[in-house]
């Protein structure tokens, strides 16, 4: 699932700190109404703070701040500014990623009851917003210590451990908060992020999964799911995404990928082409658009949007595999290898240039050249199928039939994609050639 993405753990990263920054974690509107239906609902019930929150969440999650503050301040004023009401308010400043507004909205809070624990929950969240962990720990360390059985205190320590990568204290911390109120899906989805964020993708399946049956209709997490489970089922969640956010880029790039790797080119280009109407310089879409280009054959229409992407990501392996590929295909071999080769020093853990570019020798029979780039990508995954393959071939192209034969052996019990058809054809031939030469070698002595 990760190929799909390309740097897609970073981007997975980034998005998780965002979230528990902004306060996106937001308890349910109302499970399964859509944007319209709660509009009505909250039209028609004009004094009911509850339709009107409800309203307000929705909003939010839909990423439109100010008509959702404007919902917020409305069903706070219905609630006569109780702490609770005026704490929703400051979601939305806290979404907005703004600092001064996300202070000015705990201020309301602070004019109500200044030391209250929900008031140092706001304060600590405007200050995370801030990237100012260290204050807003002690905004936290207070609130709990005054109530260690407030939901929202556990929830933002939760958050703000997981900001600063400490797992087993933001666990914990997420675990309270469950204990406290198993019907919030927040703390699960809070799990999720921070097991994604530690590399411990079932653990992130097994908790979006909790907070999906808490809550359906959350967009962040449709998302955030998608990237973990991939195929069909990613598909179904970006669809539903991007139609809940209007230009959402990342869910788009996200989808567009999705719908690469299923074979629906056509798809994945009209959502490549979306993002860049709405972001020229998204890096990834210019990547996808020109991957997908150069893949239909259309070189000359992909290398613009593969040199843009080079100019904002100057370090993109994709980008430096597709311009070789095209060079390749070009006949510029000079080019072609030194784009291979650059490919494999941005991604040492992943060299795939070092098997393109040893592909591309062997076509020219400079076997010596092509072992050398076999050599070093075997250095760093053994059992590569796809390399020891084309090791077999220079072996063969050498006269080496007996060496041939135990790469070809190799490859075949090897991991990655190969062409197993191909292989054991060749096998079979150097096979059946070896012991020919042999024969002969003892008829000489």
């Amino acid at each position: 699932m990760r190929h799909w993405f390309g740097s897609c753990a970073r981007r997975i990263a980034l998005c998780g700190l965002a979230l528990a920054c902004s306060g996106a974690l937001l308890p349910a509107p109302a499970e399964g109404q859509s944007l319209d239906a709660l509009r009505t609902a909250a039209t028609q019930n004009r004094r009911d703070a509850a339709a009107q929150r409800a309203y307000g969440m929705a909003l939010l999650r839909a990423e439109r701040y100010r008509d959702a503050q404007r919902q917020m301040e409305i069903a706070a004023r219905l609630s006569d500014s109780s702490l609770e009401s005026l704490y929703d308010v400051a979601r939305v400043a806290f979404a907005t990623g703004e600092y001064r507004k996300s202070r000015a909205a705990c201020r309301a809070l602070e004019r109500v009851e200044r030391n209250a624990v929900l008031t140092r929950v706001c304060r600590a969240r405007a200050f995370l917003v801030w990237n100012r962990s260290g204050r807003a720990f002690e905004e936290l360390e207070a609130a709990v210590a005054a109530d260690p059985n407030h939901f929202e205190a556990q929830l933002a320590l939760g958050d703000a451990n997981r900001l600063r990568h400490e797992v087993t204290a933001s666990e914990a911390a997420y675990r309270r908060a469950i204990a406290l109120n198993g019907r919030r899906y927040e703390t699960h989805y809070g799990l999720g992020l921070l097991f994604s964020q530690a590399g411990r993708d079932a653990d992130a399946v097994r908790s979006f999964r909790a907070a999906l049956a808490i809550d359906g209709e959350v967009p962040d997490l449709w998302y955030q799911l998608a990237i973990q489970v991939g195929g069909d089922e990613a598909r179904t969640l970006l669809t539903r995404a991007v139609a809940a956010r209007e230009g959402w880029t990342a869910a788009l790039v996200a989808l567009a990928d999705v719908e690469r790797q299923a074979g629906d080119a056509a798809a994945a280009r009209t959502h490549f082409e979306q993002v860049i109407a709405l972001d020229e310089r998204n890096a990834a879409a210019h990547i996808g658009l020109g991957q997908i280009l150069a893949a239909g054959g259309d070189d000359a229409a992909a290398e613009p949007h593969l040199r843009t992407a080079l100019e904002l990501v100057p370090n993109s392996p994709e980008v430096a595999l597709t311009l070789g590929e095209i060079s390749e295909r070009r006949e510029a071999y000079q080019e072609a290898f030194s784009q291979y080769r650059h490919a494999a020093d941005l991604s040492p853990r992943r060299p795939t240039g070092l098997v393109l570019a040893a592909r591309l020798a062997l076509r020219l029979d400079r076997d010596v050249l092509a072992t050398g780039y076999l050599d070093r990508y075997l250095q760093v995954h053994a059992n590569g199928a796809a390399a020891l393959a084309l090791y077999g071939d220079a072996m063969k192209a050498r006269g080496d039939r007996a060496q041939a034969a135990t790469y070809y052996e190799r490859a075949l019990r090897g991991e990655g994609d190969l062409d197993r058809a191909r292989v054991q054809a060749a096998l079979r031939e150097v096979r059946q050639a070896a012991p020919a030469r042999r024969n002969v070698g003892r008829a000489t002595r």
